[in-house]
């Protein structure tokens, strides 16, 4: 599989390098916390790419599994000695009940979110957790992207579901306690490094502009930051949305 919704899920795995993501293993630890990983649990990755999240996971001794869609994503994983298979959320190819943490990071809205839902719920355990980080939908029109390319605001808000469907979604699963909370990452680096990961198209809604537009955007970024060595400051508005699954009655 490729090619999904229009995104190239190679072109996408090849530029995962050009990504800065410092408090990445701060979501995945906050999640790993939350859901009491320990020896012998297990984790699932759900669209887990290169495996940065899988192995926070794997710190605290617990199994991990990544599944995504995308070949070279999971080769790229299992050459960090983590577990991982090429498959799509609505079919994960575990039993019922067994993990204690179905994770979602930036990968729900490549769904359709409502069955990836229903997917993590049945694999969690009783007392396990479904977490899902995603884009804040306040950040969608005000994100650095959008500043230069003007289609990634309706792109990213039409293809990212707004956290409170994600948790009625949750809830008409069968989960319980369906909770939200926001996370805001501070990145900074050079305008030469952001414009070659806008070219190598590391994010997947870059895939969906036009080449004119991307042409047009990145003159204008050159036009305002000429100094390719230049600090470029942007923050990037991630949303949580996590839920659990009732344990059995005592």
């Amino acid at each position: 599989m490729s090619r999904v919704g229009g995104v190239d899920l190679g072109r996408l795995a090849a530029a995962y390098g050009h990504r800065v993501e410092e408090d990445a293993a701060v979501r995945a630890a906050a999640a790993a916390a939350a859901a009491r990983l320990h020896r012998g649990s297990l984790a699932i990755d759900v669209g887990g790419g290169t495996g940065a999240h899988a192995a926070v996971f794997a710190a605290s001794g617990s199994r991990v599994l990544v599944v995504d869609r995308s070949t070279a994503m999971a080769l790229a994983a299992r050459r960090t000695g983590t577990l991982a298979v090429v498959g799509d959320g609505a079919g994960l190819p575990v039993g019922d009940a067994c993990a204690d943490l179905v994770y979602f990071h930036l990968s729900i809205h490549h769904g359709p979110p409502d069955l990836w839902i229903s997917e993590g719920a049945r694999v969690a355990r009783p007392g396990g957790l479904v977490w899902v980080w995603t884009l804040a939908p306040a950040h969608h029109r005000t994100s650095f992207l959008a500043r230069w390319f003007p289609s990634v605001a309706p792109l990213d808000e039409a293809r990212f579901p707004d956290p409170d469907v994600l948790a009625r979604a949750m809830l008409a699963s069968g989960l319980v306690d369906a909770m939200q909370s926001d996370h805001v990452e501070h990145v900074t680096r050079s305008a030469g490094s952001w414009v070659e990961a806008v070219r190598a198209g590391f994010v997947s809604t870059l895939h969906l502009v036009a080449a004119d537009e991307i042409e047009a955007g990145l003159a204008a970024f050159a036009a305002a930051h000429p100094d390719p060595t230049e600090p470029v400051a942007y923050t990037i508005a991630f949303r949580r949305v996590s839920a659990t699954r009732p344990s059995l009655p005592s």
